[in-house]
């Protein structure tokens, strides 16, 4: 006959000589009250684990932010905890860990906690470093970076661009004495990887990987774009067994520091399933970006989940509560599909992830020079035939319109490319006109355009005394270039894209950054806007948007503007949320006019 767990339950606590703390804790109630029975839960509990050994572990873990109401509630605690001394593993059931411990230094009362296994992580203390040995010794803002990164094994420093990520991590690294360590940035930074790097190691140390030749050494640096041909994802049909060794794999580094970690914002991109892939073998993982949401929250997710932040675990969890998201059937099937676009709950957003983000921008105490940015407004007589072809992009809406279709926001920013080329041709003329002046009164300028006949002609127009960064110049000739610009007197311009020259270098000698034209991304021009407006710079830096008025260039600028008011409350100002991408509003906006 089969006996009622209870009475299971109960046969065992009769004789239970083990040191499961939660165990003995119902044995004793037990043998206080012979009429004691426990609990369905209980008895269940006693069958599973009384004949498993609980594990020693003798550790203080803290206890993530959106985990301590949890832990609050269940205990009835008076205080929120933030730490917590784990003296051993009870039992564990798939994520979730029944712990034996205690909150506070002395620890006199102990008890029996559960907790998912995500609200808990380890403290690793950071001994006294001796910064003065560096020949290149890192500024306080780097000090509290480098301890940030020596205590998580997982981290996002998310300092604003200019404030020194690169150097902190590169420190960091080496005090936390890896032995391997891959670096993962866009093509165009590897270079400037290694230079940073042999401030404080040897070049005989780095590696750089280009094509398909993987060659490690302590640095190995490699660009998002080849990851493809070192690490090889599971495919349907495909034994793993029969793929070939991911060199990656092979050479088991113990730290990855992802540069630009935006970059790995879209979860569904191949990018990204391979850089999570193999990360997921690796302990260790720092991730260096100025700008953790390029847009939107839910570009903040990936690098939540790669820090294994609780706030992470459940994508629908995330983006119903933190990205406004609402779930919708796919016009003439059964098939649904989700909306994320949005914002909300940003406050709450900031909170819960603070234990794995350090964010400073350069008005945290940091000393770096002023930055302004300022709109110049030109009349729109001066755009030749921006009304034509506004008129032409009316008129294609309307015909969409009447023919019932319904054009996705990116045939609109398609049909746009051409109006915005219009206006960034003619506006050069007045770029150069406004970068002379202020060559004239000793200023070396920054130029910018998303356009490469608009750039190449600002650089043909100044010569000599200009150089330029677009997406054909080489590795070699993009740092000759900024070189060039920085030690080089009669040098005065600088030229770039706004995308191939708008992240990783360091521009200080120029104080005067002009954008001739808009890109839709607000982090696109908050990158570039920063090349001047860093570490190194001693002058103020002054930003200019010279702008049509009663264009379609007031309408961008505005809206880039605001855009980065939802990107600011995340990382820490209190500035109003905003659900619209920069493309959906300037269309909203173009159609009000």
């Amino acid at each position: 006959m089969n006996l009622p767990i209870e009475k299971l339950a109960l046969n065992i606590l009769k004789t239970y000589e083990g040191a499961n703390d939660y165990i003995r804790q119902i044995q004793k109630d037990f043998f206080k009250n012979k009429s004691f029975i426990p609990t369905k839960n209980q008895s269940d509990y006693i069958i599973k684990f009384h004949n498993i050994a609980p594990h020693s572990v003798k550790k203080e873990v803290a206890i993530h932010k959106s985990c301590r109401e949890f832990v609050k509630d269940q205990l009835k605690l008076d205080f929120l905890p933030d730490k917590i001394y784990i003296d051993k593993l009870l039992s564990r059931k798939e994520d979730m860990l029944h712990i034996w411990g205690c909150f506070g230094g002395d620890c006199g009362y102990y008890q029996t906690i559960f907790i998912s296994k995500e609200c808990i992580k380890k403290l690793k203390k950071v001994p006294e470093i001796d910064f003065s040995k560096y020949e290149r010794e890192p500024k306080p803002h780097q000090i509290e970076a480098i301890n940030k990164l020596l205590e998580n094994e997982k981290f996002i420093l998310a300092d604003d661009m200019g404030l020194g990520k690169t150097t902190s991590s590169i420190i960091a690294a080496l005090e936390g004495g890896f032995k391997k360590i891959l670096v993962v940035c866009p093509a165009s930074l590897k270079l400037n990887w290694k230079k940073e790097i042999m401030n404080y190691d040897s070049g005989d140390n780095i590696s750089i990987v280009d094509g398909v030749d993987f060659r490690a050494k302590k640095w190995t640096i490699v660009n998002y774009d080849i990851l493809k041909n070192f690490h090889y994802l599971p495919q349907r049909g495909v034994k793993l067994s029969d793929l070939p060794p991911s060199p990656i794999d092979f050479h088991k580094f113990d730290l990855v520091i992802a540069d630009e970690a935006h970059y790995l914002k879209n979860s569904t991109s191949n990018r990204t399933k391979i850089f999570n892939n193999f990360t997921s073998k690796i302990q260790n993982r720092w991730f260096l970006t100025g700008t953790p949401i390029t847009n939107k929250p839910v570009d903040f997710y990936n690098l939540l989940y790669l820090c294994e932040s609780p706030i992470a675990i459940n994508w629908m969890f995330y983006v119903r509560r933190y990205c406004a998201a609402k779930q919708f059937n796919r016009k003439g099937s059964k098939q649904k599909y989700w909306v994320t676009s949005g914002a909300s709950n940003l406050d709450e957003l900031r909170e819960y992830s603070a234990d794995c983000i350090l964010r400073r921008t350069k008005k945290d105490s940091i000393d770096l020079p002023q930055k302004t940015i300022k709109p110049i407004y030109l009349p729109i007589e001066l755009c030749t035939n921006y009304n034509s072809y506004i008129a032409e992009y009316e008129a294609w809406v309307e015909e969409m319109l009447a023919i019932g279709e319904k054009p996705s926001v990116t045939d609109h920013l398609t049909k746009l490319i051409k109006v915005r080329q219009l206006l960034s041709h003619d506006k050069t003329k007045h770029t150069i006109e406004l970068a002379e002046d202020l060559i004239e009164n000793g200023h070396k300028v920054i130029i910018f355009s998303c356009f490469t006949q608009s750039i190449n002609s600002i650089h043909e127009h100044f010569g000599k005394s200009s150089v330029i960064i677009d997406g054909s110049v080489s590795k070699e000739k993009r740092q000759l270039a900024v070189d060039r610009f920085q030690s080089d007197d009669k040098v005065k311009v600088f030229c770039g894209n706004i995308v191939a020259a708008g992240v990783g270098l360091t521009l200080t000698e120029g104080t005067i950054v002009i954008f001739n034209d808009l890109d839709w991304t607000p982090t696109n021009h908050a990158q570039a806007e920063d090349r001047a407006h860093r570490i190194g710079q001693v002058n103020d830096v002054h930003i200019i948007y010279p702008l049509f008025d009663e264009t379609l260039d007031v309408i961008m600028f505005n809206t880039l503007r605001r855009k980065m008011k939802i990107i600011n409350q995340v990382m820490g100002d209190n500035m109003i949320t905003d659900d619209l991408s920069v493309g959906q509003e300037v269309i909203k906006d173009l159609m009000k006019q």
